[in-house]
């Protein structure tokens, strides 16, 4: 369109065509399938898998010796590679939505296949006791490891506090 003597523009194009942004998805779709496996590995997410099942059962167990104004133990089989919660007597103990005692197997779990349970220390015992408010008079630790990977979970002494950190 001519005004006068000058020619008006239509203004210039911003944005970017649809083809453009699938190229540049594309690329970042490559990249990520690239840099996340070799960020993450599998051996690591299965050790922290395992990691946060033990530090839930232990919370399991405390807040059920409370609930239940009883003592509850997490026993620890170092041979057979898992654990179970257990009252004073060592009698397995079932949860109210289980019909069955709890316990854990890593080596029949598929989910954590690999992880082993390396090391249980509790004052000399294999296990956890919490009382009837869910404080523990011997703290301890627990190691799992995993394809090179390896995981301390510690129990505070009196307040039953738990927390995890890798073994360098």
């Amino acid at each position: 369109m001519v005004i006068g003597n000058r020619q008006r523009t239509t203004g210039h194009r911003a944005g970017m065509t649809l083809i453009e942004v699938l190229i540049v998805v594309s690329i970042m779709g490559i990249a990520a399938a690239i840099v996340v496996p070799t960020m993450i590995q599998p051996g690591q997410l299965t050790i922290q898998a395992a990691s946060r099942l033990v530090i839930s059962d232990i919370l399991v167990a405390q807040n059920e010796a409370v609930a239940q104004a009883a003592p509850r133990r997490i026993k620890f089989d170092l041979a057979g590679n898992g654990y179970k919660l257990v009252d004073a007597n060592h009698a397995t103990v079932a949860l109210p939505w289980m019909k069955q005692g709890y316990s854990v197997s890593f080596a029949k779990d598929s989910r954590f296949q690999g992880v082993k349970l390396e090391l249980v220390d509790f004052g000399g015992n294999d296990y956890v006791q919490f009382d009837d408010l869910g404080g523990t008079t011997t703290g301890g630790t627990i190691e799992l490891s995993a394809q090179g990977h390896r995981y301390r979970i510690s129990v505070r002494p009196f307040t039953g506090r738990v927390t995890v950190a890798p073994v360098p």
